[in-house]
């Protein structure tokens, strides 16, 4: 009798004579394999969250949700200090944690940080200039009425008012400046030339009258009205003596170039060509004298849509970019960094 067995098989083959016989064996149980064990729960924390006081006294702060993955349902999520808490000034970590059904945890933490509000380094300007810095409307509707070579400064003047240059800059300064009280004095004088005497003395006058820390000086305009180059000197002859008088009393100068004339305008088809040579001089200037330059004719790109149809005075728009032009330039060289949150702690 032969027997031949396969190592692989449940089955023994008896060969007897002719004859196969098969025999079967029962198979061992293969046992069901355990599911696999879920991942922990991850979690990801929001962005940093930076805020400032306006007040400078802790604030409230609200700031996004974490996001989880995996772990076991339900995953709950909870973060210190909770979302609209009050934060103190400076910088606080907040913790977030998930924890799933197993009581499997897993966290992250980010910043949030509670600022002082700016500061600057001054608060009483003096805006002096011409029927520009007033904020004369040049769209008056009787100019096309009057008969030519009529001096238009004997009508009557219509005024933007709460959309002069020197207003929209003072509500953007306290805008951003919250704990501190801005003044800024709208001494214009309509008509009046750079290179007058009684210009120069007015403005003296008024730097003591408004205890001014800072002067921005916008003129010339109608120095160059009638077009005639000559007049540029004594323009800016008179200008200087307004910058210097300035730095004597301690009052840091802020000098402006004059915005563009539209030819197209009644009031600047003459002046329009002496306008770029006047600034050109201006700018010489603020170098020369140590004055702030704000370039307000730069920021005005020959853009004469900014100008009323009268060719002359700025619209509203153009009083507002005027008004951006001398924002800029003050927080750019006044504004002073907050303290720190540690010489803060230290001054208390």
């Amino acid at each position: 009798m032969l027997v031949r067995a396969r190592r692989w098989a449940c089955f023994a083959t008896f060969l007897l004579v002719e004859t196969v016989v098969l025999i079967g064996c029962s198979s061992p149980t293969t046992p069901t394999p355990p599911p696999p064990t879920p991942d922990p729960p991850s979690i990801s924390c929001p962005s940093a969250v930076t805020q400032i006081s306006p007040t400078g006294q802790p604030q409230t702060v609200r700031y996004g949700g974490s996001t989880t993955t995996n772990g076991v349902a339900p995953v709950t999520v909870s973060c210190t200090p909770a979302s609209g808490s009050t934060f103190p000034l400076g910088t606080s970590t907040v913790t977030c944690a998930a924890t799933d059904a197993r009581q499997r945890t897993a966290s992250c933490s980010f910043p949030v940080v509670l600022q002082m509000p700016a500061r600057i380094g001054a608060t009483r300007f003096l805006a002096f200039g011409d029927s520009i810095t007033l904020g004369e409307d040049g769209n008056d509707p009787t100019l096309a009425a009057r008969p030519s070579g009529v001096d238009d400064r004997a009508f009557p003047t219509i005024v933007l008012f709460g959309q002069q240059y020197p207003t929209v800059l003072e509500q953007s300064l306290a805008a951003r400046y919250t704990t501190q009280t801005i003044f800024v004095a709208n001494a214009a004088q309509r008509g009046e030339f750079a290179s007058d005497p009684s210009t120069v003395a007015r403005f003296v006058n008024l730097l003591g009258q408004t205890q001014a820390q800072v002067a921005l000086l916008m003129e010339g305009t109608n120095d160059v009205f009638d077009g005639t180059p000559s007049k540029i000197g004594p323009a800016i002859a008179g200008l200087r003596s307004m910058v210097q008088a300035a730095r004597l009393r301690s009052v840091r100068p802020y000098l402006a170039t004059v915005p563009p004339m539209n030819p197209n305008g009644r009031r600047g088809r003459l002046g329009y060509t002496t306008v770029p040579l006047l600034n050109a001089e201006i700018r010489a200037l603020a170098g020369s004298e140590g004055a702030t330059l704000v370039d307000v004719n730069q920021a005005f790109a020959g853009n004469v849509a900014l100008i009323s149809a009268d060719g002359l005075h700025p619209n509203a728009d153009g009083f507002a970019l005027i008004a951006k032009t001398f924002f800029d330039r003050i927080v750019a060289t006044l504004e002073t960094s907050p303290p720190t949150w540690r010489a803060l702690r230290l001054s208390e």
